[in-house]
């Protein structure tokens, strides 16, 4: 598998409305899924919840992928992230290794090798 857009590892804070449907968990996907620098949610796992009056905090553990390949530093993925409409705070970003494919390898190369 060869990736070029950036994946990005982040702890997110979210404000999740009061009357948003589906569960929390899916609220808060909605919350990340939205902001515009993010191409798709990879994974989302809640860590903590905090129900208040007018919405609920949920603190979550997330991989995004950016639609821009340019955005493979912190700064920019914190930055980008925290604009997001109902994020509350953004915390410990870190860049997901590229996954690549190894090379294949013809039959004499194998031999040769092998």
């Amino acid at each position: 598998m060869d990736r070029t857009q950036p994946e990005i590892a982040a702890t997110l804070t979210v404000r999740v409305p009061i009357n948003a449907t589906g569960s929390l968990a899916d609220g808060a996907a909605r919350v990340v899924e939205r902001i515009d620098a993010v191409d798709r949610l990879e994974d989302a796992t809640v860590r903590g919840i905090d129900p208040a009056l007018n919405d609920t905090t949920v603190d979550l553990r997330v991989r995004v992928v950016f639609s821009d390949p340019a955005r493979r530093d912190e700064t920019d993925a914190k930055t980008e992230l925290a604009a997001g409409v109902g994020i509350k705070a953004v915390e410990n970003v870190e860049p997901e290794p590229a996954e690549t494919a190894e090379p294949e390898r013809s039959p004499a190369t194998l031999s040769a090798v092998d």
